[in-house]
């Protein structure tokens, strides 16, 4: 309620009978007491956290911004290489390539040209990252498994905040523009832009916060979000089959998850394609049999794809890439599309090397842009498909490109960036 500036005691007016505050010689120095202690405290934590650990590079200017290329390309250039750990689709920001050195050292690349333009390390061995809401949040090895994270501006070259909790061993990020979730063997996590922590799941070792969770020793699976609802599959303890849970991004209390729906599937087992307000898609096994399907309520669902045997690689980070509107699966021979809103299935591209990207699409919602064809890794290039219809209209050749594992793409501008086999190379879209 606005105040009454009419009011006794409103602004502008003195009150009569009462006297101003006057600063004593005590209370100036119970004030610099105070100031002393809290530079004390600061230092301690800075000293003990995160932050005394690690080490940024900055760039000498801030980092260029680009928005998505949406022409369709009618040929590639190879521009250049870089060695890069990791598995997945390479990871980008608006204006930065970044790499990962062989001893855990983020390195940011001029998106054209790939040249080094900042650097970000850690004591602790890296873990993963991921980019949203303007921040690159990355996470390494702390004093409690995946316990250290810290969210830079690769634009400004700033240290915007840093989180310290338990974890395990393993982390896998994935994110929409405003949240990221953070999930393990054991427990998953769901942060803010500013790594306030909006969600704990699973595995809760304080003893104050005793029964907040609603089921103790499961482990988890595969996960994903949007931002207003997350999806976990896990195995618990006296369940006959895979469970899969559904429960509020932003809860009331974070520490106490809100379940939308929770319940056993029947399901041998299970794995994550996609979250949308509207359901879930999931990779299953039932007696043998496996299928792809949609799932409105744990104990509702369809099969939207059956598949003959059991496919070489399941749902995962680095098999998987998605717009608003389509999500994708690479299940280690082909390439898998379905509509995000119904879970239907749209296409299948066979001889395939990875889940493909987007063209045009940004995963910042002010900057997307109309989305009409997917570009498709493949034996030799890249096929260009229709991204409703799948069907192939166009294929890109480019050298070498082969080498185990899944080839994951991205994109900065008109800048393809592709990963196989310990390496990035960029290449030109030509229109």
């Amino acid at each position: 309620m606005r105040a009454d500036s009419h009011a006794s005691g409103g602004r502008g007016r003195r009150v009569l009978g009462v006297p101003s505050e006057r600063a004593t010689r005590r209370d100036l120095v119970a004030a610099a007491v105070i100031v002393v202690v809290m530079a004390v405290v600061a230092a301690t934590v800075l000293l003990s956290g995160s932050a005394a650990r690690s080490q940024f590079g900055p760039a000498d200017d801030e980092q260029p911004v680009y928005g998505p290329a949406v022409e369709r390309p009618a040929s590639l250039r190879p521009l250049w290489s870089h060695a890069s750990e990791g598995t997945g689709a390479p990871l980008t920001t608006k204006g930065n390539l970044v790499t990962l050195d062989a001893d855990g050292t983020l390195v940011g690349r001029d998106a054209g040209s790939g040249e080094q333009r900042w650097t970000y390390s850690h004591a602790g061995r890296f873990c993963a990252a991921t980019f949203y809401a303007d921040v690159l949040a990355a996470a390494f090895q702390g004093a409690a498994g995946c316990s250290d994270v810290t969210a830079l501006d690769p634009t400004t070259q700033q240290y915007t905040s840093t989180r310290q909790s338990a974890f395990s061993d393993g982390m896998e990020l994935t994110s929409t523009w405003r949240h990221a979730l953070a999930s393990g063997p054991d427990r998953l996590e769901i942060w803010r832009d500013d790594l306030v922590r909006t969600v704990e799941y699973g595995s809760v070792e304080a003893p104050q916060e005793a029964d907040m969770q609603p089921r103790a020793g499961c482990t988890l699976g595969t996960a994903d979000l949007t931002d207003d609802r997350f999806a976990v599959a896990e195995r618990c303890p006296g369940d006959d089959s895979a469970r899969l849970t559904l429960a509020e991004t932003v809860p009331e209390d974070s520490r106490k998850p809100e379940e939308i729906a929770s319940d056993t599937t029947g399901a041998d087992d299970l794995w994550i394609i996609d979250v949308s307000d509207d359901g879930v898609l999931a990779l299953t096994s039932r007696d043998g049999a496996w299928a792809v399907e949609w799932f409105t309520a744990p104990r509702q669902y369809s099969p939207v794809l059956r598949l003959d045997s059991e496919p070489a690689m399941k749902p995962g980070v680095p098999t998987l890439s998605a717009d608003e509107t389509q999500a994708r699966w690479y299940d280690g021979a082909s390439t898998h599309a379905f509509r995000t809103d119904t879970g239907q299935h749209s296409w299948t591209a066979g001889g395939t090397t990875g889940p493909g990207m987007t063209g045009g699409w940004s995963p910042d919602p002010e900057v997307r842009t109309a989305r009409d064809w997917v570009l498709i890794p493949v034996a030799g290039g890249f096929g260009l498909l229709d991204h409703d219809t799948g069907f192939e209209t166009l294929r890109l050749g480019a050298t070498g490109t082969s080498g185990g594992g899944v080839t994951g793409l991205a994109q900065i501008g008109d800048i393809l960036y592709e990963r196989r086999a310990g390496q990035i190379h960029a290449y030109k879209l030509l229109t």
